[in-house]
């Protein structure tokens, strides 16, 4: 195999949400973001995971194999999910940021 071929990087979509909270998080919300992950993956995606910065500032990184599934899962899963457990605690808007990966090692 030459080098290139392994350096290339299989299409992967990559969101990432900052969401910066009005107050400290708390147990129950740490728990319902492991259930979100597991909820993201079971319904199509590679890899989800829940970063806490601070006490009030989570980051959410979410990947997928396309854009279509990364626009689906948001749709049907990870939208109604943040609406009913993370909007409510958000000190203002989510800072979301979606990107295909073009270097990976």
């Amino acid at each position: 195999m030459a080098a290139a071929d392994s350096d290339k990087v299989g299409a992967v979509h990559v969101v990432i949400n900052h969401l910066r909270l009005r107050d400290p998080v708390t147990d129950a919300t740490l728990a319902a973001t492991q259930d979100a992950t597991r909820l993201v993956v079971d319904a199509g995606a590679v890899a989800a995971r829940v970063l806490r910065v601070d006490d009030t500032h989570l980051i959410l990184v979410l990947d997928f194999a396309t854009a279509d599934d990364a626009d689906r899962i948001a749709r049907d899963v990870g939208g109604p999910w943040m609406r009913e457990h993370i909007v409510p605690l958000l000190a203002g808007g989510t800072e979301r940021s979606v990107g295909e990966v073009v270097a990976s090692a």
